[in-house]
């Protein structure tokens, strides 16, 4: 039931995919990066999730963090981790959104907004089926990922505290491919 409904809403997960990318969130976009969170926070609010905005200190020069959260009693606590910048500042050619039959291109299409959407499809599909109930799940999307705010102690800290509450965290960065072989990555070294 799961897959059929994750199917059944592939195109409305592409139209979100595509809003976000047609968004430019270049790290240092701080309006761009915070304009994607804002696109995401009503689909999760729908789904029941508290969602709030993280600003960082000014002198970091970032935009701040993504947050969507709900607790339960039910299964493990999960953290799901992803990230609302891209390497493309305003400046950059690569600006939009392209479909061409299965295939997408754009800033932030893969790395990241697609895994977002991802995490965003699995949970609605989750829902539908009752298995979101009375879990623990929190979602954070940074925004600095692609060049992080200095010191890593202040810009992460609520990435670190909420792996520290959680029984498993989820990074949904795309997989790596090497020719016609894709692999999943098991761990990251940050």
């Amino acid at each position: 039931r799961i897959a059929e409904w994750v199917d059944a809403h592939r195109e409305a997960a592409i139209d979100l995919l595509a809003k976000t990318v047609d968004i430019n969130s270049g790290t240092m976009n701080a309006a761009g990066v915070r304009a994607v969170g804002d696109a995401m926070a009503p689909e999760f609010t729908a789904l029941g999730f508290e969602v709030r905005w993280e600003s960082l200190p000014p002198e970091l020069e970032r935009a701040g963090h993504f947050h969507a959260e709900r607790r339960g009693e039910r299964g493990q606590r999960v953290l799901m981790i992803g990230h609302l910048d891209t390497v493309f500042e305003p400046d950059h050619p690569n600006q939009r959104f392209v479909r061409d039959g299965d295939t997408a291109r754009g800033p932030g299409a893969a790395d990241m907004k697609g895994g977002n959407v991802a995490v965003l499809l699995a949970l609605k599909a989750l829902a539908r089926v009752g298995a979101l109930d009375d879990t623990t799940i929190t979602v954070i999307y940074t925004g600095d990922e692609e060049r992080p705010g200095r010191p890593l102690d202040v810009s992460r800290k609520s990435l670190i505290e909420a792996a520290r509450r959680s029984d498993v965290a989820l990074g949904f960065e795309s997989s790596v491919r090497d020719g016609a072989q894709h692999f999943a990555v098991i761990a990251r070294r940050s």
